[in-house]
């Protein structure tokens, strides 16, 4: 069938698409930069690692928070068989050939519509509609270099194997993940099809009933290499919604391992969101008590600006009030020495009367006393 795909691709690619280069990324939420792991994660995934025997050769994880920007990574850069992931960064670029006009949601590819070929894709994980989008862009490196736009890696750190063969990373899933959730905007119908996919397995098997998942899984079984991938990539609608991409080779327990690892990092998260939201409200009061203290301050400083003014106020009505009473009494004084030399008013008699009663008494005295020498000198003679 690989060999008949491939005799087919130049006929696909002219008939459809010619593999058209998108000129610009879509407009979306910034999404917070990454930030390293705390060591409360660290220690959380050291210890899933160790109880369920993952190392690099079996296990690979990325995990990003879309809030806080916390991120984690495990053999993150070692490409493994991606199985159906693929399909999340095929399916992401054909949607953003239709948002910018280059192809109709009508364009049939392999008998199907591009807007059929969506839905069996991402909720089916139909595997020959797949291929025939895959080869509808050309040939399988034409299809790998334009998946590379979503990808943040250098191009001379990127495997071998990921030109020839169905081989990615978790951190290119990552990236392919973070394009998603920033324009999610623009892809509803994307996020919406990977939410109806496999409902309770893979990473949607112990927290889909906490949380929606959408999510775009892959299962293969490599019967020459003797590999079984159980594969998921997601995003996972928590409180702090955050990015899964799980790959595994072998791993012990398979789709357990996968579900178990979206367990312990959606724990964790609930735990990092309660203690941010529980420092945020504290810190909220915080603030309000400051305002509070800071309003009573500037209150009571604006009152004894007000006091301080209302006694300068009352200060100078009295230096007025002070003022024009010396004014006054200066402009009395200043009139009195002129009023001094005026004549005197005519008497109306009642003074006078009263001087002549007392002259009169005084003659009576006199007389009398005259009287009485004149006695004593008579005697004195005979």
């Amino acid at each position: 069938m690989g060999i008949l795909r491939r005799a087919l691709a130049g006929l696909l690619a002219a008939a459809a698409l010619a593999a058209p280069a998108l000129a610009a990324e879509p407009a979306g939420a910034a999404l917070p930069e990454a930030q390293p792991a705390s060591e409360a994660l660290t220690a959380v995934m050291d210890e899933f690692l160790a109880d369920y025997g993952l190392n690099e050769g079996n296990f690979s994880l990325c995990y990003y928070n879309t809030v806080t920007g916390e991120e984690y990574r495990f053999n993150d850069e070692a490409f493994m068989i991606a199985a159906s992931t693929y399909k999340l960064p095929l399916n992401l670029y054909y949607y953003e050939l239709e948002a910018a006009g280059d192809v109709s949601p009508q364009t049939v590819i392999g008998g199907v519509t591009l807007a059929d070929a969506h839905y069996q894709s991402l909720v089916w994980s139909n595997n020959d509609v797949s291929i025939d989008m895959l080869y509808n862009l050309g040939t399988f490196r034409t299809y790998k270099e334009l998946m590379c736009r979503y990808f943040t890696m250098d191009e001379a750190d990127i495997d071998y194997i990921y030109w020839v063969d169905n081989y990615y990373c978790t951190s290119m899933m990552l990236d392919a993940l973070k394009h998603l959730y920033a324009g999610r905007a623009q892809f509803t119908e994307m996020l919406d099809y990977m939410a109806q996919a496999q409902p309770g397995q893979y990473i949607d098997r112990y927290i889909g009933e906490r949380y929606d998942v959408a999510h775009k899984y892959g299962y293969f079984v490599d019967d020459e290499e003797g590999v079984t991938a159980v594969n998921d990539t997601a995003v996972v609608y928590a409180e702090d919604p955050f990015l899964l991409a799980v790959y595994t080779a072998n791993a012990p327990g398979g789709e357990t391992v996968v579900g178990r690892a979206a367990e312990v990092l959606a724990d964790y998260t609930a735990e990092q969101n309660a203690a941010r939201l529980a420092a945020e409200e504290q810190a909220r009061l915080e603030a309000e008590e400051q305002a509070r203290l800071e309003a009573e301050e500037q209150a009571r400083l604006e009152a004894e600006e007000q006091a301080r003014q209302e006694a300068e106020e009352q200060a100078r009505q009295e230096a007025e009030e002070q003022a024009r009473q010396e004014a006054q009494e200066q402009a009395q004084q200043e009139v009195r020495p002129e009023t001094d030399g005026q004549p005197a008013e005519p008497s109306d008699g009642g003074g006078n009367t009263v001087w002549w009663i007392v002259l009169a008494a005084a003659a009576v005295f006199l007389a009398v006393d005259v009287a009485v020498l004149v006695r004593i000198l008579r005697k004195r003679r005979e």
